[in-house]
């Protein structure tokens, strides 16, 4: 999915209230997602060019009353945004679950970012070995086999001298 910048968005939203085309035209031209252009509009009519330039902040405190209101009123993705100015459908409907199973204290939990790595899986960095490397990598291998099985049948031929020896 491509990052549509807040300037293209910005274009399309002052298209749209120039009357040039229909929502789902302009969105399309812009590459914008159409359900999430008309969240933009919505956002967009109530708070103005704040909601692409100046989001509102995402604190704790927010996540609560946005999703207990959008719960309480039933509103969708559209009526939240112009009540907020918030357009992040995602973290909507996310925040919305969480409030609906775990209540207020599920969105006090919540951390920034990615989720840290399984501690069991391997490195994303593991390098893969060229032909060359590979077939040193074999031949070592072997090497190292036949070095064992040489010290191991200079083993067995001196027990075997030793137990001749010890018979005569």
């Amino acid at each position: 999915m491509t990052k549509i910048s807040k300037q293209t968005k910005f274009k399309a939203i002052q298209e749209y209230f120039l009357g040039v085309d229909s929502k789902r035209s302009i969105a399309r031209r812009y590459g914008l997602d159409s359900t999430a252009f008309l969240v933009l509009i919505a956002a967009y009519e109530t708070h103005g060019p704040d909601v692409l330039f100046n989001p509102p902040k995402v604190t704790t405190e927010f996540r609560i009353a946005l999703a207990s209101w959008a719960i309480k009123n039933n509103a969708s993705y559209t009526e939240i945004a112009a009540k907020f100015g918030y357009t992040g459908t995602a973290q909507m409907r996310a925040w919305k679950e969480i409030y609906s199973k775990l209540g207020p204290n599920g969105l006090l939990s919540i951390q920034k970012g990615r989720k840290p790595e399984m501690p069991n899986k391997k490195p994303k960095s593991v390098k893969k070995l060229t032909e060359q490397e590979n077939r040193l990598s074999q031949l070592e291998d072997e090497v190292l086999r036949l070095k064992i099985e040489n010290e191991a049948l200079k083993l067995l031929a001196s027990i075997q001298q030793r137990t001749d020896n010890s018979q005569k």
